[in-house]
């Protein structure tokens, strides 16, 4: 497992959104997980990912989509205790793998403009 995409509609990125994505973000980082976490409109996802959260207003939409990603339904007050229970999951390696970062590895960060993505 490599991304994980936290998505949005295209006519809004409400804030309490961002603070979901900030918190799955925060949670692989510490876990020391070769995993990027990603914020797209459901409109324009990437080609792939393998997991993708989704407010529970966007869980009809998202499964239409059938990108083939496990789905991940969650609201602000709720995000905590998914991203733990993702990355138990993840540690376990059952169903989802992830590699651990190696110590000394370069860190690879994508710009766009000035702005560090």
């Amino acid at each position: 497992m490599s991304t994980i995409v936290c998505a949005y509609t295209q006519a809004e990125l409400p804030t309490p959104w961002l603070a979901i994505f900030h918190r799955f973000e925060r949670t692989m980082a510490k876990a020391h997980l070769r995993i990027r976490v990603r914020l797209f409109p459901l409109e324009e996802l990437p080609e792939t990912f393998e997991v993708l959260v989704v407010p529970p207003e966007l869980q009809e939409a998202a499964q239409a989509r059938q990108t083939g990603a496990r789905i991940i339904v969650t609201s602000r007050a709720d995000a905590p205790a998914a991203a733990d229970a993702l990355l138990r999951e993840i540690e376990r390696g059952e169903t989802l793998y992830a590699e651990k970062v190696r110590p000394g590895e370069p860190k690879i960060m994508t710009h766009r403009g000035g702005d560090i993505l």
